[in-house]
Parts: structure tokens; sequence; C-alpha cells
């Protein structure tokens, strides 16, 4: 009887030292994002590190999307791109356009678009102005996140994807 009191005891204590291990998904959304944000903010980032920044956008997006009738639809999307990253396509038209789906799932049927500020004949200003959208829209994520409204930090997260891969002639 002792032998299985202690069996328990020590299989409690595994589960119980696991739990930290498993965290909240929330958190985990919180780092990746961070990861991301130090990724775009390094004025040296590589092909590699970007296209891994982009597949942790997406994986964040993920750990938080709540249970939704476009849940399923939206996660088969959204982990189709991700592979696909995995694979090195970063600039495909099918890629966009699920990531397009996606984004009207969490915006209330609306359509990306892209920002008017980026619709500037100067190509140095309108990549620096690119990288700035995108830091707002990083950080945008984080606050809607920290403020439970994960739709709206999913949103800027697809966003914040689909204006990287997305070419904007100027």
């Amino acid at each position: 009887m002792t032998k299985r009191v202690m069996i328990a005891l020590a299989g409690l204590a595994l589960l119980l030292a696991a739990l930290p291990a498993l965290g909240d998904p929330g958190q985990k959304a919180e780092a990746l994002i961070n990861k991301v944000r130090a990724t775009f903010e390094d004025p040296h980032f590589s092909r590699d590190a970007v296209t891994s920044a982009l597949a942790d956008a997406l994986s964040a997006s993920l750990l938080i999307l709540p249970e939704t009738d476009y849940a399923e639809d939206f996660r088969a999307r959204v982990e189709t791109v991700r592979k696909m990253f995995d694979d090195e396509t970063l600039f495909s038209d099918k890629g966009r356009q699920y990531l397009g789906f996606a984004y009207m799932m969490v915006s209330g049927g609306k359509t990306w678009q892209v920002p008017e500020e980026l619709k500037i004949p100067d190509a140095k200003k309108g990549i620096a102005k690119a990288r700035e959208i995108c830091a707002k829209l990083l950080d945008s994520s984080l606050a809607e996140l920290k403020a439970g409204r994960n739709e709206r930090a999913i949103r800027d997260l697809i966003d914040f994807v689909i204006l990287v891969v997305t070419p904007i002639e100027v």
C-alpha cells in the first residue's frame, strides 16, 4: 500500500514540476511577439531571421486564438502559411491570399489594405515608414493581448505579417 502512495506522490510531484513548463498561452505569445519585435528592431537582420520571426508571429496568433466559429478555418490557413515559411516560401500569392482570409476573419470582414502612409513615391522613406508601422503593429498587438483583447491582438499580428510579405510599389 505504501508503495502505491509513494508512486502516486512521485507522479503528483512530476505533474506539479511540469506545470510551469506548460505555461500560459498568453505569456508564450507575449514572449514570441517580443522576440519578433527584437528581430525587426535589429538593423542587420537576415532573411532567415525574418522568416523565423514571421513564423513566430503566426504561432503567437494561434496560441491566443479564441474558440470561435471561424477558429478551425483560421488555424488551417495560418498553419499552411507557417509551413510555407518553414519551407522558405515567403512571398507567395497563395500565402498572402490565406493571410488575407485570416485577416478578414479577425477584423469583422474587412479586407487588408496597404497603409496610406506607404503610398508615397519615395522608396527610402517608404521602407522607414514600413518599419515604423510594423513596430506600431507589434506594440499594439502586445497592448491588446495584455488587455485581454485577443482577436485584436491577432488582427495586428496578421496585419504585420501581411505588410512584411506584400510587395509595395512606390
